[in-house]
């Protein structure tokens, strides 16, 4: 028995060793963020909400972007709709075995109603909004009920989109 669980040990680490790749399909990072939806940033001046988010993997990078819509309504009554574009990375942190969505950028914001020398404001407040419930929950977490992903959960060794398809390679070297 103790030899048939060294050879299975030695399998497993062999493979992870070599790298265990996990793959993510949009649909499957989609509901992850969907779940956090939608987003308040409230601060005594305004409110800022940001909801519907749709994910786009970024080709040949490890980047996602997200086009959502964006309601603000300031103290004055005044009240605007839009739309916005963020842009960030994964971060993977290995002690948790987890893939968080970091440092969100807003690269687009289209909001009418509002004059165009309060877009920056409005801008900051929902990137600090969606940056901080973004990197609250994790995209994906790995099992720890699956002894490789176990093992592989201690060093990323690269992460990539292809083919519309997120590619994590864990392993130990």
């Amino acid at each position: 028995m103790h030899k048939i669980l060294t050879l299975i040990s030695l399998w497993l680490l062999s493979t992870v060793s070599h790298g265990y790749t996990l793959e993510f399909t949009q649909p499957q990072l989609q509901e992850k963020i969907s779940a956090i939806m939608p987003v308040t940033k409230k601060t005594m001046l305004a409110t800022v909400v940001v909801d519907n988010a749709i994910l786009n993997l970024v080709q040949g990078s490890n980047k996602l972007a997200l086009s959502a819509n964006i309601q603000a309504n300031a103290l004055a009554g005044l009240s605007a709709s839009g739309s916005l574009k963020v842009q960030g990375t994964l971060k993977y942190n290995a002690k948790e075995g987890a893939f968080y969505f970091n440092n969100p950028e807003i690269i687009e914001l289209n909001i009418k109603e509002i004059p165009p020398k309060f877009h920056e404001q409005v801008k900051k407040m929902a990137q600090g909004a969606l940056a901080k419930s973004l990197s609250r929950y994790p995209v994906y977490k790995l099992k720890d009920d699956n002894m490789k992903q176990q093992l592989a959960r201690t060093m990323l060794k690269s992460m990539e989109v292809k083919d519309q398809i997120l590619v994590v390679t864990l392993g130990l070297f």
